[in-house]
């Protein structure tokens, strides 16, 4: 199942394609990169070390850059994306910096020790706020990371959004509502790290225990200590029977899956990686496209595409007793529920298809031809 990252990715170049440029990429080696719709080199990195890999990379970066001639650099990240900016200066090209996932906010959250060592943080936003200064475009994944972007000193003419998409061909709703008898199958789509929100969610479980027969299908890539500590969680809340995990899956074979849930959910706690910086799940547009009803809380990142009790039922980000509500809500209001789906469809269709996507970043693109306001760089 490749990564939301690697679908935008992909979309981002085949859009490119289709405006009219000539495009070349890098990208670091992977199983999801293989691509033959344009010229496409990679790099491989070592192994291990999380900085010495993106340390790598900003050289593997730095290097494929050097005697190359372009009108314009895109980048998507902090790492590559200071090699970047200095050569576009150099060649006099434009710069555009896809910014999300900042390292000041993600680093911290996958390793901890990191608030021990300040200095290489502190070091990590003055990068930041060299590449929010320095770029000519800032493409957002949602109004929340403009609203961030603008907070860090962006300027607003530099900043588009340009949301994520689902691909509504492939993903779409199953000839029929699925089958209630049984548990009600409540389905999960991606990482297991803990700022997904699955504790929560698994503690919502808890409290149902005897009393709302449903359980939870976890899809995605099984990391070995997030599945552990979920494993572990489970069987202290005396939920790991409701439990079942699969690793990632092709992207057809993933829509087939969500054809059969009853409820899809996106339990996002609302901390400084989701409410603050922004983003747009991917599988949220995916539980749309696919027509189901949707339990999701309501952090503004989901609040921005969802509503309450018209295309979802959200609840209070963090709460248990809140996601238990909506489970309970969910499983006692059966044809309210696939109402929830149905309109969740039309919304998808109407606002976040390829097309959608190919216009937007086209619209967000045509700002380069266009002069760019003096008055100093923040």
């Amino acid at each position: 199942m490749a990564k939301g990252s690697s679908v935008r990715i992909e979309a981002t170049l085949r859009a490119l394609q289709a405006l009219g440029h000539e495009v070349r990429a890098l990208t670091p080696a992977g199983p999801s990169k293989a691509w033959d719709f344009l010229p496409h080199d990679t790099v491989a990195l070592p192994e291990g070390n999380h900085l010495a890999r993106m340390l790598a990379w900003r050289e593997a970066a730095r290097g494929w850059l050097a005697g190359r001639d372009a009108d314009m650099v895109q980048f998507r990240g902090h790492w590559e994306g200071v090699p970047a900016l200095a050569w576009a200066a150099e060649h006099k090209a434009c710069t555009v910096f896809e910014a999300h996932g900042f390292p000041s906010v993600e680093l911290p959250a996958h390793y901890p020790a990191l608030e021990e060592r300040p200095s290489l943080v502190d070091k990590l936003i003055t990068e930041e706020q060299t590449l929010i200064g320095g770029a000519d475009l800032l493409l957002s994944h949602s109004l929340t990371g403009h609203r961030y972007l603008l907070s860090r000193g962006a300027r607003p003419e530099r900043v588009a959004v340009v949301p994520n998409f689902v691909d509504t061909a492939l993903f779409t709703p199953p000839p029929a509502p699925p089958a209630e008898p049984g548990p009600m199958r409540v389905v999960y789509v991606g990482t297991l790290a803990p700022w997904q929100g699955l504790g929560v969610l698994l503690e919502a479980f808890s409290r149902l225990r005897g009393r709302v027969p449903a359980e939870l299908h976890v899809i995605g890539p099984r990391k070995g200590a997030w599945h552990r500590e979920l494993s572990v969680l489970a069987r202290r809340l005396r939920v790991r029977p409701l439990l079942k995990v699969s690793g990632a899956m092709a992207r057809p074979d993933l829509a087939a899956v969500l054809r059969t849930a009853q409820v899809c959910t996106a339990p996002l706690p609302s901390d400084e990686r989701n409410s603050g910086q922004g983003c747009c799940p991917l599988k949220v547009l995916e539980y749309m496209a696919a027509g189901r009803p949707i339990l999701a809380t309501s952090a503004p990142p989901l609040r921005e595409i969802l509503t309450h009790m018209e295309t979802a039922y959200l609840a209070k980000p963090g709460s248990p007793a809140a996601l238990a509500e909506g489970l309970s809500w969910l499983a006692a209001h059966p044809a309210e529920r696939e109402a929830l789906g149905v309109r969740a469809r039309e919304r998808a269709l109407a606002a976040w298809t390829p097309g959608h996507f190919h216009d937007r970043l086209g619209a967000a693109l045509a700002r380069l031809a266009q002069p760019i306001p003096t008055g100093g760089t923040p």
